[in-house]
C-alpha cells in the first residue's frame, strides 16, 4: 500500500516538475507600433516554454529571434532587429522584455495576376483578378497572398476546372530597395461538364429524381448546382438517405457521370411530437404518411393536433405536377374545434391548392379554393352556422441561416381570401393579412423586426368565423397579455366590457435585441406595440420586458418578462416558447 502510494506521489512530482518547467513565456515588447505586427509576434512567441532560470543559452536566443522574424516577414518586415533582451525581473523568470527595432516595411512594386486556359474570361476567376486584395504601393501580407491564391482553387472547383494549376507563383523581395514583385499565373485548363445521370435501379425512384434536376448533360460544371440537387433530393421526403456525387475519375471528353444513390423511405411513416407554450399550455401531435402511393409520385400524410384549446385533425393527398418540391397539387380534408378567449366553434373543410414557386425557386405561391361549414358561437351572442366558398392566393419567402439558432433570415407572408353569397357562401368577405419578420446579426449583436396587419370587410360581421377574425397579445404578437385578448369586447348595459368579439382590422409590431451572454445563452431586450380594433389603429397596446434564450440540443427554448399598457389596461405576463425565431 505505502509502495503504491510513494510511486503515485514520485509520479505527480514529476508532473509538476514537468509543468512548472514548460510554463509558457510571458512577452514584453518595446518598439514596435504595428498592432497586427506586435500581435503576431506575442503568438509566435508564446509557443515556446519559459526558461528554468533568469538566463537563456545560445540555442534559445536563437529559437526567439527565428520566431520574430517569422512573425515579422509574414507583414512584409525584413528588417526586424533585437536591440536588446532581458527578464523584466530576477522574480519573475517567465517575463522576457524584448526591445525590437522594426525597420522599413517591404511595399509591393510590380504586381501580375494573369488567367490563362479555357477559364480566361470566366467571370469567377476575373473576379479575383479585379478584387486582389494586394496592390501596387501595398505593403507585403503574406496573409493575403496566401488568401487570394486558395481563392483561385476553390473557384476552380467550383465550376468545373479540375485541371487547373498555377503555372507561376512567387514573391520576389529586394531587401535592398524594400520591393517586392508577385508574379501569379493560373491556368485553368478545360471547362467540365455535367454529364450522363446514373440512376437507382428503381424505376420509381429515377423517374422523380429527373423531377428536381436543376442541370442538363452537357451543361458547364457547378458545384452550387450539384449542391441544389442534393436538396432538392433530400427536401422531396422521398428517400431515407440519398445523394448525387460527381464520378471525376470516369469522365469522358470533359463530361462527368452524376451518380445518386438513395434508399427510399418506408411505406409507411409515423411520428410524435410534443411541445408547449405559455399562450397553449402543452400540446401534442401526431402524425402519418406515405411517400410512395404510386410510381407517378403521390404521396398521403395524416395529422393530428391536440391542445387544451384546439384540437384538429386532418389528411391530404399530394400530386406532383412537374416536381414534388415546387410544383404541385393538393386536396385536404379537415375538422377544427376550437374553445378559447370567448370562442367556441366546430369548423369542417375541404380545400384544394395548387403550390409552384417563382423561377428563382425564392417566393412560394399557392392558389386555393376552400369549401368549409363552421358553427360557432363567439362571446354571449347567438350561435351561428355559416357555409363558406373561399378561393385565395397565398404569396410567401423563407429564407434562414444558422439552422436551429437561426442568426440570419427573413419571413414574408401574404394571404388574400374572398367569399360572395352569391357562390355557396352565406356572407360577402374580403380578406387580406400581411405578416414579415427580419433577423439580421451584426457581430454578436441580433435583431428581429416583425410586423402583422390585416383587414376584413363583411356585409355580416356577425356571421363572420370565430377564427377569420381578428384577435392579438400572447407570446408571437404583444407580449404582457395574454392570448389573443386584445379586441373588442361585448358592452353591458352598465357600459363594462364583458367577453371578446373580435374585429376587423389588425395592427402588430415589435423589436427584439439579443446578445449572447454565453455560449448557450442569449439575453434580450424588446419592446411590442399592437392591437385589433374595428377601425384601424383605434386601440394600441404596448410592451416593453426582458427575456432570456437557451441554446437546448433541440432547439431554442425562450423565455419572456413583458410589462404592457396602454388602451386595454395594464398587466405583467411571464411568456414561454420554443421553437426558431423564425
Amino acid at each position: 500500500m505505502f509502495k503504491k502510494f510513494k510511486n503515485a506521489w514520485y509520479t505527480g512530482s514529476l508532473f509538476a516538475l514537468c509543468c512548472s518547467q514548460a510554463m509558457a513565456m510571458e512577452v514584453s515588447l518595446e518598439g514596435i507600433k504595428d498592432g497586427d505586427l506586435e500581435n503576431n509576434i506575442e503568438a509566435h512567441l508564446s509557443t515556446l516554454s519559459a526558461p528554468g532560470d533568469c538566463s537563456l543559452s545560445v540555442d534559445e536566443k536563437i529559437t526567439i529571434e527565428n520566431k520574430i522574424t517569422e512573425a515579422a516577414r509574414a507583414f512584409g518586415y525584413y528588417h526586424i532587429s533585437i536591440d536588446s533582451i532581458g527578464f523584466t525581473s530576477t522574480e519573475n523568470c517567465r517575463s522576457i522584455q524584448l526591445k525590437l527595432n522594426a525597420g522599413p516595411q517591404v511595399k509591393i512594386t510590380q504586381l501580375n495576376v494573369i488567367v490563362t486556359g479555357e477559364g480566361e474570361s470566366d467571370e469567377g476567376f476575373k473576379n479575383i483578378v479585379n478584387q486582389f486584395p494586394l496592390k501596387k504601393g501595398d505593403a507585403l501580407i503574406h496573409s493575403k497572398y496566401k488568401s487570394a491564391k486558395s481563392r483561385f482553387d476553390s473557384v476552380a472547383l467550383n465550376r468545373g476546372f479540375f485541371d487547373s494549376k498555377f503555372v507561376t507563383s512567387q514573391i520576389k523581395v529586394d531587401m535592398e530597395e524594400n520591393s517586392a514583385e508577385i508574379n501569379l499565373e493560373y491556368n485553368t485548363g478545360p471547362r467540365y461538364k455535367f454529364g450522363k445521370l446514373i440512376f437507382p435501379e428503381d424505376q420509381r425512384a429515377s423517374e422523380l429524381i429527373k423531377q428536381v434536376l436543376p442541370f442538363q448533360d452537357g451543361e458547364p460544371y457547378l458545384a452550387t448546382k450539384l449542391g441544389e440537387f442534393n436538396q432538392s433530393l433530400g427536401q422531396t421526403e422521398y428517400f431515407q438517405q440519398v445523394v448525387a456525387r460527381p464520378l471525376l475519375d470516369e469522365a469522358e471528353e470533359y463530361r462527368i457521370p452524376i451518380e445518386v444513390v438513395a434508399v427510399s423511405r418506408p411505406r409507411d411513416i409515423f411520428n410524435v411530437g410534443v411541445g408547449g407554450a405559455t399562450d397553449t399550455g402543452p400540446r401534442v401531435t401526431l402524425g402519418w404518411q406515405r411517400p410512395w402511393v404510386n410510381n407517378d409520385g403521390h404521396s398521403m400524410s395524416a395529422n393530428l393536433y391536440i391542445s387544451e384549446p384546439k384540437q384538429t385533425a386532418s389528411i391530404k393527398y399530394k400530386i406532383p405536377v412537374e416536381d414534388p418540391l415546387n410544383n404541385y397539387v393538393s386536396a385536404q380534408f379537415g375538422v377544427k374545434s376550437l374553445d378559447e378567449n370567448d370562442s367556441n366553434s366546430d369548423t369542417v373543410s375541404l380545400a384544394f391548392q395548387r403550390h409552384w414557386s417563382s423561377d428563382d425557386k425564392v417566393w412560394n405561391k399557392i392558389a386555393f379554393i376552400r369549401l368549409e361549414q363552421s358553427r360557432f358561437q363567439q362571446a354571449e351572442t347567438p350561435k351561428q352556422t355559416t357555409t363558406l366558398l373561399i378561393p385565395g392566393f397565398t404569396l410567401s419567402r423563407h429564407r434562414s441561416r444558422g439552422g436551429l439558432d437561426v442568426d440570419w433570415g427573413d419571413l414574408q407572408l401574404l394571404t388574400i381570401e374572398t367569399a360572395s353569397d352569391k357562390i355557396l357562401s352565406d356572407i360577402n368577405l374580403a380578406r387580406v393579412t400581411f405578416q414579415t419578420k427580419w433577423l439580421r446579426s451584426i457581430g454578436d449583436h441580433r435583431f428581429l423586426i416583425r410586423g402583422e396587419v390585416g383587414a376584413l370587410s363583411t356585409n355580416d360581421f356577425d356571421q363572420v368565423p370565430s377564427d377569420l377574425r381578428y384577435f392579438t397579445g400572447g407570446d408571437q404578437s404583444v407580449r404582457g397579455f395574454d392570448y389573443q385578448t386584445l379586441a373588442p369586447r361585448q358592452i353591458d348595459e352598465d357600459g363594462e366590457e364583458g367577453e371578446l368579439l373580435g374585429a376587423k382590422y389588425l395592427n402588430v409590431a415589435s423589436i427584439e435585441y439579443t446578445y449572447p451572454l454565453s455560449d448557450n445563452w442569449r439575453g434580450a431586450l424588446f419592446t411590442d406595440v399592437g392591437g385589433a380594433s374595428n377601425n384601424p389603429g383605434e386601440k394600441l397596446a404596448y410592451s416593453f420586458g426582458v427575456g432570456a434564450s437557451w441554446m437546448s440540443p433541440v432547439g431554442p427554448i425562450r423565455l419572456y418578462l413583458a410589462s404592457g399598457h396602454g388602451d386595454y389596461g395594464n398587466s405583467v405576463r411571464l411568456h414561454f416558447a420554443m421553437g426558431p425565431a423564425l
